[in-house]
C-alpha cells in the first residue's frame, strides 16, 4: 500500500472516529445532563476530582468505543456495537409500538374496551440482524389483518424487509430484518462433505446458512433471465460432487441450450444430455431405475437409503421449458410423460429433479404441481410470484421486487409456512472446473450407453437415441466476470 493511500485510510477512520465521538455523546444527552448536574453538585462539595470524572464519563466513553471502532472493528462489532444496536431496536419497538400500530390502520376505534382496541405486543426479541415481534390480534381482527400491514411496519421501524409467520390462534411473529445481509455476493469453499439429504447453497436474510432439502423433494427453480439460476444449480451439483465422487450419489444433466452451462463441470455427472433426443434417453433410463428400484425394496422397505452399491439419484435440469414447452410435439409429449412418471414415482426411491425454468406458466410447465419444493428468484410480476409461491405470497414474498443487481436472491417457503428470503452463493467457472477435477463421478457410475433402446418403458416409438456421457471434457467456455450480475 503507497504511502498516500495509507495516509488517506489513516485520516478517514479519524474522521469516522471523530464523528462518532460526537454523534454517541449527543444521543446521550439525558446522561450528560444528569452528569453535569452531578459534578457540579460534587465541584460545590469541594470533590473536585469526582466532578471532573463524573462530567466527562460519558465523552470519554465515547472516546473510548470510537477508537476501538476504529482499531479493531470486527471485535467492537461482535462485542458491544451489535448488542448495543439490538437493545435500541426493542426499545424503540416497545415505545412506538402503539403510535405506529394506530398509523399502521390496526386501530378498532368501536372496541368496548379500550386496552383491547390495538393488537397487544407480546415479545419483542432479536438475533442477529433481525427485529421479531410476536403479536397477538385485537378483537375483531384477524391474522390476516395483521400480514396485510407488515409492509407499513417494516417501513415505520426502517426495517429492510419483513416476513411473517403465523405461532398460534390470533398470534403473529413479524420478523423485521433491520440490517441487509444479502446485498454483498458471497463464493463458497471447496466443498468436502459427504451429503446426500440436503446442501448448503447459499445464506438466509439473517447470515445463517441455506440450506436446501433434496431428500423426498423435487424442487423448481423459477427466475428470469440473469436472476441467477446457474448459482443454486451449481450450489447443488458442486455440494453433491463429493458424495458422487463417492458413489453414494448420481448425477444426471439436460441442458438444452447446447451443453454451455453444464460443459463446465462436465465431469461431476454420470450421464449428461445437450439435445431433444439425447433429453429422451435419459428420461427413459431414469424411469428404469425407479422401475428396478421399485421391484428390489417392493415387500422389504418403504425408505430408501443411499449407498455406494445403491446410490440416490439427482437429475438437473437447465431450463425445463425448453424440453415440455418449446419442442417438437413428439419431444414434449414424450418428454412430459416420462418426467411425470419421474415425479410422481421417484421421490420415495431416492430419485430427486431439481429443475430451472424461466417461465412458469402452466403452457410450459405443466406439471408444476409435481413438485414439491420452489423458489422463486428474480421473476417478472406478482402473479408470476403467486405461481410458483401458491396465492397469498405475492406480498409476503415479493420475488418480482428483487433488485437486478442482487443475482441468485430469492424466496422459499418452507413446510411450514414460513417465508424466508436467501440468496445463493456465486459459483465461477474457475471454482467448478476446480470441482469438477477434485470430484469426478465415480467410475463404476458412467455410462457407456443406454442399454435398452429409448422408449421401451412407455412404448414410445422414438427412434435410436444417443446420451453424452460425461468422461469428456468440452473446449471451456468463457469464464463469467463476478462483477457482471448477469452472469450468475
Amino acid at each position: 500500500m503507497s504511502a498516500v493511500r495509507l495516509f488517506g485510510l489513516v485520516l478517514r477512520r479519524l474522521a469516522v472516529a471523530s464523528w462518532n465521538v460526537i454523534l454517541w455523546t449527543a444521543r446521550a444527552w439525558r446522561a450528560v445532563l444528569v452528569c453535569l448536574v452531578i459534578g457540579n453538585v460534587l465541584f460545590i462539595a469541594d470533590l473536585e476530582a469526582a466532578g471532573v470524572i463524573a462530567i466527562a464519563v460519558i465523552p470519554a466513553s465515547s472516546v473510548v468505543r470510537a477508537v476501538w471502532d476504529a482499531v479493531s472493528p470486527l471485535t467492537y462489532e461482535a462485542m458491544l456495537g451489535a448488542p448495543l444496536r439490538r437493545r435500541g431496536w426493542r426499545h424503540r419497538v416497545r415505545k412506538e409500538w402503539k403510535d405506529v400500530a394506530r398509523r399502521c390502520g390496526l386501530i378498532w376505534p368501536w372496541a368496548d374496551d379500550r386496552r383491547r382496541s390495538l393488537p397487544r405486543l407480546l415479545r419483542v426479541s432479536t438475533s442477529g440482524n433481525t427485529l421479531t415481534l410476536r403479536v397477538r390480534a385485537a378483537v375483531g381482527q384477524t391474522v390476516d389483518d395483521l400480514t396485510g400491514t407488515i409492509e407499513a411496519i417494516a417501513t415505520a421501524f426502517e426495517a429492510e424487509s419483513a416476513e411473517s409467520r403465523r405461532v398460534a390462534p390470533g398470534v403473529v411473529e413479524l420478523d423485521l430484518t433491520m440490517c441487509e445481509l444479502l446485498h454483498e455476493p458471497t463464493t463458497p469453499r471447496m466443498p468436502y462433505e459427504l451429503e446426500t439429504e440436503a446442501v448448503t447453497v447459499g445464506r438466509r436474510a439473517d447470515g445463517s446458512a441455506w440450506r436446501l432439502q433434496l431428500a423426498g423433494r423435487h424442487t423448481l427453480v423459477v427466475g428470469r433471465s440473469g436472476a441467477g439460476k446457474g448459482s443454486v444449480f451449481w450450489g447443488v451439483a458442486g455440494n453433491l460432487a463429493p458424495s458422487a465422487n463417492a458413489g453414494l450419489v448420481r448425477l444426471w444433466g439436460i441442458d438444452l441450450k447446447g451443453g454451455v452451462e453444464l460443459s463446465v463441470g462436465e465431469a461431476m455427472f454420470s450421464s449428461v444430455a445437450i439435445d431433444e433426443q439425447a433429453a429422451l434417453g435419459l428420461l427413459n433410463d431414469l424411469h428404469r431405475v425407479i422401475v428396478e428400484r421399485q421391484a428390489a425394496m417392493r415387500g422389504r422397505s418403504r425408505e430408501f437409503t443411499p449407498s455406494p452399491g445403491d446410490p440416490a439419484h439427482v437429475l438437473l435440469i437447465d431450463e425445463l421449458a425448453v424440453l415440455t414447452g418449446y419442442a417438437s410435439r413428439d419431444v414434449v409429449n414424450q418428454g412430459t410423460a416420462l418426467l411425470k412418471r419421474i415425479l410422481t414415482q421417484g421421490r420415495a426411491l431416492g430419485v430427486m429433479v431439481v429443475a430451472f425454468v424461466q417461465d412458469p406458466r402452466k403452457e410450459t410447465v405443466g406439471m408444476r404441481e409435481l413438485f414439491t419444493q420452489t423458489i422463486a428468484l428474480r421473476v417478472a410480476s406478482a402473479s408470476e410470484t403467486r405461481m410458483v409461491l401458491g396465492d397469498g405470497y405475492g406480498d409476503l414474498a415479493p420475488a418480482h421486487r428483487i433488485d437486478r443487481t442482487m443475482p441468485g436472491a430469492g424466496y422459499v417457503v418452507r413446510n411450514d409456512g414460513v417465508v424466508e428470503r436467501v440468496r445463493a452463493d456465486f459459483w465461477s467457472d474457475e471454482l467448478i472446473r476446480s470441482v469438477a477435477d477434485r470430484y469426478p463421478a465415480a467410475r463404476e457410475a458412467r455410462f457407456a450407453d443406454h442399454g435398452a433402446a429409448p422408449g421401451e418403458l412407455l412404448r414410445l416409438p422414438v427412434p435410436e437415441l444417443t446420451v453424452f456421457p460425461a468422461a469428456g471434457r468440452r473446449d471451456p467456455r468463457t469464464p463469467r466476470d463476478p462483477e457482471d450480475p448477469e452472469a450468475a
